[in-house]
């Protein structure tokens, strides 16, 4: 059975690691959660992305993988003062999700078509016979 330690779940919760850092201030690299079908004719990857625009996700596949990155940055005010430089609290950060995934053999990613809505990626890479090794850029409809 496997135990966790309560002493390092209480630091979690007030910012800080198992290892007495804090949390704050750091960049952290994301992934985004993924589902793959694979279909006769095609494999489907949908990829969460809730809060992004659609010009903040760039998707690629290369060498039989397909690379899905994300970055925005954030900007929250908690004091609608009117009187300039007046923040009681203001917090930015800059947020960035990356996922890499291997393809099956025979995905054509020149014929790749994306759509981003609802917070939800879905790329859709129709299956080929030949096997190309050019990489595709893959806009996002």
């Amino acid at each position: 059975m496997n135990r966790s330690n309560p002493f390092e779940e209480i630091e979690q919760f007030f910012g800080r690691t198992p290892f007495g850092e804090e949390w704050t201030g750091k960049r952290e690299l994301r992934t985004a959660d993924v589902d793959v079908a694979e279909y006769d004719d095609e494999v489907v990857v949908m990829a969460d992305l809730p809060g992004y625009d659609r010009e903040d996700i760039d998707v690629h596949a290369d060498d039989g993988r397909l690379t899905i990155r994300a970055e925005r940055d954030a900007e929250r005010e908690t004091e609608d003062g009117e009187t300039e430089h007046r923040y009681l609290r203001r917090e930015r950060r800059h947020e960035s999700v990356t996922r890499t995934i291997d393809l099956p053999r025979g995905v054509d990613p020149e014929g790749a078509a994306a759509t981003y809505r609802n917070g939800v990626l879905t790329v859709t890479l129709p299956s080929r016979r030949d096997d190309g090794e050019d990489g595709h850029r893959i806009d996002i409809g």
